[in-house]
């Protein structure tokens, strides 16, 4: 049986919660969903939205009574502001409510709305996303949604396990902007201990007075390392340059006895030229093969295609198939594991079906 059986969550998405309810039906929660937010692309509405019961946005909110009295989890997004009233909950004392604000609810940004890129913005993250000579960029998708979505999730387990133990609800709180700043622990963390504010640095990273390149290309793709103060990694990869006669003056290094982040830019661009000439003459399951067994502490950078069809990745059921109304796509398996079983089910109803279908749970069952 799923870790959530038997239990019924209420979601009103405008883009916050719309993952944390999706990881919920994927660990055997009954979610009915219904979105305010404009609408999205087939594969947007697989990839958020599969799993769920659809129904239509109310013209009058009352209409949710039905569903909110036998409901144990209400997902309430207020990226653009509050859903549902306070005296629709009265009386609902061992309900979970999680609400998703673009920020801080006692902030001085309470009530505003926000969108991902605002909040992508404002977390910090693309002030480090890309080239140091270019304008800042966005990490693809909605991740400031996603990464909201999947502490709405966590919220909400979390009070589930509160109130077994209570048996009374509870309301959590989840800030979006809060969530997205986590992605972005490492430049608060060295400015408390540095004074630095970070930027973008491309295709480096800087640490202490040099930087290192990041990703490299090789002879059908690329790979991604970094030169740091690891000796036995250091030794490891030397050690196979110099069966290929082509260590060069990286073979008289004493890994032990420097650090990396303290040696002058100009010498570690002059190492890093020796690495990239050997890179481009191999390719990625060769350098990655080395890495493994070696513990060279490389990876390789997979395309979409070879992420799609990796032996790797189907032995340990990373994608499943779901069924939609474009026919059977692939999607990662749900983030926490339920037991073995076959494909996950894609309970999906179109937008347009009437709230009245869904005015008792037993429908849905």
């Amino acid at each position: 049986m799923s870790q959530l059986q038997g239990l019924r969550v209420l979601e009103l998405a405008d883009g916050l919660v719309d993952l944390g309810g999706r990881m919920l039906a994927e660990l055997g929660a009954t979610v009915v969903s219904l979105s305010r937010g404009a609408p999205r692309t087939a594969a947007q509405e697989i990839a958020w939205r599969h799993g769920k019961h659809r129904a239509s946005w109310p013209d009058d909110i009352s209409d949710l009574a039905p569903l909110l009295q036998d409901a144990d989890i209400l997902l309430e997004d207020r990226r653009r502001g509050a859903i549902i009233p306070d005296a629709m909950l009265l009386g609902h004392d061992r309900l979970i409510h999680v609400v998703a604000s673009p920020y801080s609810a006692s902030g001085p940004r309470s009530g505003h709305a926000a969108t991902d890129l605002t909040l992508m913005a404002q977390s910090g993250l693309m002030h480090i996303t890309g080239d140091p000579d270019r304008p800042p960029l966005r990490l693809p998708g909605e991740q400031a949604y996603a990464l909201t979505g999947i502490q709405v999730a966590t919220g909400a387990l979390m009070a589930l396990h509160a109130r077994h133990r209570t048996g009374r609800g509870q309301r959590v709180d989840v800030s979006a902007l809060q969530a997205t700043t986590l992605a972005n622990y490492r430049e608060a963390i060295m400015y408390e201990w540095t004074g630095r504010i970070g930027g973008r640095t491309g295709n480096r990273l800087v640490r202490g007075k040099s930087g290192v390149r990041q990703v490299w290309p090789c002879a059908d793709g690329y790979v991604t390392w970094s030169m740091i103060d690891n000796p036995n990694m250091m030794r490891a990869v030397v050690k196979v340059l110099e069966q290929h006669d082509a260590a060069g003056e990286l073979a008289q290094v004493d890994w032990a006895g420097i650090l990396v982040a303290d040696m002058p830019q100009d010498v570690i661009d002059r190492w890093e030229t020796i690495i990239e000439g050997f890179f481009a003459r191999h390719t990625k399951a060769r350098l990655g093969e080395w890495s493994l067994t070696l513990g060279w502490g490389l990876s390789v950078i997979h395309d979409l295609d070879e992420v799609r069809d990796s032996d790797h990745l189907a032995a340990r059921g990373l994608f499943v198939p779901i069924a939609s109304d474009a026919g059977t796509v692939a999607l990662p398996a749900p983030l926490f594991g339920h037991g073995a079983g076959g494909p996950v089910p894609a309970r999906m109803f179109r937008a347009e079906q009437a709230l009245d279908e869904f005015a008792g749970w037993g429908a849905l069952e």
